[in-house]
């Protein structure tokens, strides 16, 4: 069977200028290395919050298609830069591919307009997939307060798409009781890149972890920021990952483009120029060795994988040291990271443990063996039905079921017997990885 040709809409996975002109077979530009804040921040308008480059990458990496003839679409790009009509894109689109995968995220939410999206897929004829939408917030069962655009868009996923995936059990509940029956949830697809890091990952020993990675929102003075410091104070060594501070603070006016303050081969941000900063917004002393800001993932996961724990308050932050098989605790301060912290069964904390229980405690209690073997499980519960449903949909993974237990399967092969089923092979592969 041909692999099939997709374009990947949505959330833009890369920190690369989208090419503008009509040769086929073009790459975007990749950015300078230089190292003022101008600099760093020289495309953060394509990929905004650094977290939407592992959300946006993930479904390219997931799934078995025609990779040489499928590629990433920017419509903000075309439209706003090449001034392209959302029913020209649907036609290139419709044109030149089997399937389109729509990836969005904190989508639902009060007067959030998500632009011409449901235009474009609308205009489609060929088949689309909806994935990753989710709420920023609980709300009310009621569209009272949902902006045009996003209802229109909700109504094509719902009535349109091959599946209209969400990221968690709430968001699906909500989509329900007003009317977009179809939703189904399937959790972020970030945490189905790379299964086999999550199930082979091991629970540290708390009185001998030094090294920890964490990520949060210390561009304000706020009580969720206040209480990571706090959590971090007197840590032996522990390192912060930016997504989105950067740009708030030149907003702010606090930061400068002609700064010196970035190391591009590193994703290092100056200590001596940024941590004055912050530390005047926090009105103390931080507890930080470095601090990053990656415009790469494969780096980002790559230094992550140096520490022995991740816990922080953000959702990305976490995700992407699960991605490199690194013990992860979730702060939750809102319902997009408790979702699909229950979701998955990855430890979560709150943020009144954060202020009031010693860090090694909460180590040792939620990065506990049992703990971890119950989040383990239940994510190859959850890998299993992602897998299932775009199976149905004649739509493989490249990092299945079926990669995770080769070993298991020939021995069935070996006793003339029946291949084990997608829930026992994933059992009895969580079974040997832990060993």
């Amino acid at each position: 069977m041909d692999k099939k040709r997709i374009a990947f809409l949505g959330i833009w996975s890369e920190v690369r200028y989208p090419f503008l002109g009509a040769m086929p077979r073009i790459n975007g530009m990749v950015r300078t290395s230089g190292t003022r804040l101008v600099d760093a921040l020289e495309l953060s308008h394509e990929v905004d919050n650094r977290g939407n480059m592992i959300h946006g990458e993930a479904p390219a990496r997931i799934f078995e298609f025609d990779r040489a003839r499928s590629c990433f679409v920017s419509s903000r790009a075309l439209i706003v830069e090449d001034h392209w009509s959302p029913e020209q894109i649907a036609e290139e689109l419709n044109k030149r591919f089997d399937l389109v995968v729509f990836s969005a995220a904190n989508t639902i939410r009060p007067n959030f307009a998500p632009g011409a999206f449901a235009d474009i897929l609308r205009a489609l004829r060929c088949d689309f997939v909806a994935l990753g939408m989710g709420m920023q917030n609980a709300l009310p069962d009621s569209i009272e307060g949902m902006h045009p655009n996003l209802l229109d868009l909700l109504d094509v996923c719902n009535k349109k798409a091959l599946l209209f995936g969400v990221r968690g059990l709430e968001t699906e509940r909500w989509l329900k009781a007003v009317g977009y029956d179809h939703a189904v949830a399937l959790g972020c697809p970030s945490l189905f890149v790379y299964p086999q890091n999550i199930l082979r990952m091991r629970a540290p020993e708390p009185q001998r972890v030094r090294r920890a990675v964490t990520a949060g929102y210390i561009h304000g003075r706020v009580d969720r920021s206040l209480a990571l410091i706090k959590l971090f104070q007197g840590f032996e060594e522990s390192h912060y990952v930016m997504q989105e501070e950067l740009v708030v603070l030149r907003h702010l006016g606090l930061l400068s483009d002609e700064q010196e303050i970035y190391n591009d081969a590193t994703a290092e941000v100056t200590r001596n120029v940024i941590e004055p900063v912050l530390e005047q917004i926090q009105r103390r002393q931080l507890p930080f060795a470095s601090y990053r800001w990656f415009q790469d993932t494969s780096a980002w996961r790559a230094f992550v994988s140096q520490f022995d724990f991740f816990l922080g308050d953000r959702l990305h932050g976490g995700v992407v040291a699960l991605q490199a098989g690194i013990p992860s605790i979730m702060m939750v301060d809102d319902l997009r990271v408790s979702e699909i912290a229950d979701f998955f069964a990855i430890p979560k904390l709150s943020l009144q443990a954060a202020e009031d229980v010693p860090l090694r405690e909460i180590v040792a209690t939620l990065l506990s063996e049992s703990s971890l073997r119950n989040m383990q499980e239940t994510y190859a519960e959850r890998l299993s039905a992602f897998e299932a449903a775009f199976l149905k949909l004649n739509i493989p993974l490249a990092v299945g079921t079926g990669t995770l237990a080769p070993m298991t399967a020939v021995s069935a092969a070996r006793r003339q017997l029946p291949p084990p089923s997608v829930s026992r092979r994933l059992k009895d592969w969580l079974a040997e990885a832990v060993r």
